[in-house]
């Protein structure tokens, strides 16, 4: 009896470990049966609390455009992927993302986060961009809540112990990335035209103090407002900044630095009343390369600026070519580093859930780090910092090409973020009448 008495106390014990410790495994009623000469055994049986559960996730994208494509990429691919795997673990667990939108507003993400908290969503893909991470930054560390972000890079956002992990590098990788850009095509001196945001504003900040250590000039700053949907004004400072600077540095050493989403494809379009911003290069980072509304709608001027911009490389696997031929299929249109983060920022998410066997947020912050820093996904090893946010990564360069009468992006070069160095693949600029002059 004392033997039986022990082994109980031993289980009760080891109960009390893992639900104290957040693990959340629950404990059935004790089954007796009985053992040879009379002897009475007592089993305790433990039960996943996902058991035939169906767990929710939250996702909010930025915007009703990139929900129309990111929908689908939530439920015929990273959901069916993410639960063929789940269902090997025998638990009858299902995940299922509760998606919303943000329709382009930092305000209205918020709104979105709080509806998430009141439906009893702690944990949720969220701040796809870095206005909309800071606007609900806040919130979430006070309500217990995470936000798993896989597009926000704004080094403002760099918090230690702050509840906002980032499966994408931030922009203390890529201002480096764009200044010896410029500075290896022969740029020396720069017009910057950017969102004034988080985001803009971040990267600015970064690159202007990479450039000048290098001892280059900026021409003209040129911040507009992330709503705007008209930039003759702007054009019209960029054209006479540009006319008068021609004549001491020449057309060839000037460039205008892009920090934009898809409204520059506007600007671009708008371009055309403005000759003088014509006759220079220019160059953006990793939101304007390779975007299908610039092939569809910016009528070439795309190809005649160059728009050469900075865009991290995911690392070549066999999950990465499934996940590009299959996202081709549902997008019509080729994946993206951030479209790989996506997938890794779910995987990631579902994954720590499932093995700390909790929906609440503090508990699946405790393990999230971890959890990436061990995943190899489409996009390469998720190794995240002391900050949760991804480690540096390799950027490429993308541009855009007419041949014939197809217009297309593709890469013109690379950056190697180790060494600092850039190599331009000349001759396809060539080949697209671009005339590379290089430092002197």
């Amino acid at each position: 009896m004392e033997n039986q008495n022990m082994t109980m106390l031993a289980v009760v014990l080891v109960v009390g470990l893992l639900i104290g410790g957040g693990v959340g495994w629950f404990m059935k009623p004790a089954e007796t049966t009985g053992g040879g000469d009379g002897e009475v055994i007592t089993e305790t049986v433990y039960e996943h609390p996902f058991k035939n559960k169906e767990v929710q996730i939250g996702y909010i994208s930025s915007s009703a455009s990139g929900l129309e494509t990111m929908e689908p990429f939530l439920e015929t691919i990273i959901e069916p992927d993410i639960n063929e795997y789940i269902a090997k673990l025998g638990y009858g667990t299902t995940y299922q993302f509760v998606i919303d939108q943000a329709d382009s507003q930092a305000a209205i993400h918020l709104e979105k986060v709080q509806s998430f908290k009141s439906m009893g969503l702690e944990v949720f893909i969220g701040g796809p961009w870095s206005s909309m991470a800071m606007a609900s930054l806040s919130y979430v560390n006070e309500n217990d809540m995470l936000m798993i972000s896989t597009s926000s890079t704004s080094p403002l956002l760099a918090i230690a112990g702050d509840r906002l992990n980032r499966i994408c590098p931030t922009d203390f990788v890529q201002a480096p990335a764009l200044a010896e850009m410029l500075y290896t095509w022969g740029i020396e001196q720069v017009i910057v035209f950017q969102r004034a945001d988080a985001w803009g504003d971040g990267i600015y900040n970064l690159w202007s103090a990479e450039w000048e250590d290098r001892g280059y000039g900026e021409l003209e700053r040129v911040r507009y407002a992330a709503e705007s949907t008209e930039y003759a004004n702007y054009l019209s400072t960029m054209n006479d900044v540009i006319a008068s600077a021609a004549a001491t540095h020449g057309y060839e050493r000037i460039g205008v630095l892009t920090e934009s989403f898809d409204e520059l494809v506007v600007a671009i379009t708008q371009t055309a009343d403005y000759p003088e911003t014509r006759k220079v290069m220019w160059f953006g980072c990793e939101s304007t390369g390779r975007t299908q509304r610039m092939l569809d709608d910016a009528g070439g001027l795309q190809v005649e600026l160059g728009l050469f911009s900075s865009f991290m490389a995911p690392g070549k696997s066999w999950k990465w070519i499934s996940l590009e031929d299959r996202y081709y299929d549902i997008a019509q249109t080729n994946a993206g580093f951030y479209t790989g983060c996506d997938y890794d920022g779910t995987w990631c998410t579902a994954l720590t859930m499932q093995s700390v066997a909790s929906a609440k947020a503090t508990d699946v912050a405790g393990a999230f780090v971890e959890t990436a820093r061990n995943f190899y996904g489409a996009t390469g090893w998720v190794d995240l910092d002391e900050n949760g946010d991804r480690k540096p990564t390799t950027f490429d360069i993308w541009g855009y090409y007419k041949r014939g009468d197809e217009y297309g992006f593709q890469k013109f070069g690379e950056y190697d973020g180790i060494a600092i160095e850039v190599a331009w693949y000349d001759d396809l600029l060539t080949e697209q009448g671009h005339d590379r002059p290089g430092p002197r």
